[in-house]
């Protein structure tokens, strides 16, 4: 295309039942601005709500630091982010992990317009940029690594940053505090298409 050096294309059959289809689309720009367009078709409007959209990008744990213009500093979700004031914000990868009784989901960012994610504040790392608000989690562990052990203690070292950037995450819920579901206005049915595009570019 006009402007780029390379254009790649994947397509994915997902396991669902019936079967999804999600088309990846990435454009090298000649400035080296990697743009990446994700476009999901669920196989049925009777599949279970998609608890998140986005990609996870597992980076070297030297990429120590995040920095968002979003709602912050601390984790907030599309259904509990009235008290994250939009604003600048720079921390630890480390420090966006919430030490719940139990390792869970936890770290997200809402209404990000850029991020990136660096060696130490000033150091060389990765830029994310949309055209519309996103939401990014930087943590020490993948989601699986998380909900695999029952204690914070017991999570293994990690020398990576996992990071994730996601067109929406759904709500936590929880209202009642003992199970109450997300209000259906913050979740992903799975009755309409998704399509989610962002931009990388090195700092």
């Amino acid at each position: 295309t006009e402007g780029s050096l390379c254009f790649v294309s994947a397509s994915y059959l997902l396991a669902t039942s019936p079967d999804s289809t999600l088309r990846v689309q990435y454009v090298i720009r000649a400035d080296g601005t990697l743009e990446i367009t994700q476009e999901l078709s669920p196989g049925s409007s009777v599949l279970p709500e998609i608890p998140e959209f986005g990609m996870m990008f597992v980076l070297d744990g030297s990429l120590d630091t995040l920095s968002w213009y979003g709602r912050g500093p601390h984790e907030n979700y599309w259904d509990r982010q009235s008290g994250a004031p939009l604003g600048r914000y720079t921390g630890k990868v480390s420090d966006q992990f919430t030490p719940y009784l139990k390792p869970q989901e936890c770290g997200n960012k809402t209404d990000v317009r850029f991020a990136s994610i660096t060696e130490g504040n000033d150091g060389s790392g990765f830029y994310f940029e949309s055209a519309t608000p996103i939401e990014v989690n930087a943590l020490p562990w993948k989601p699986e690594e998380l909900e695999a052990h029952d204690h914070v203690y017991k999570l293994p070292v990690s020398n990576k940053s996992v990071l994730r950037v996601n067109y929406k995450q759904m709500g936590v819920g929880g209202d009642d505090s003992w199970g109450a579901p997300t209000h259906e206005e913050f979740t992903l049915p799975a009755n309409r298409p998704y399509i989610f595009r962002f931009t990388v570019s090195l700092l």
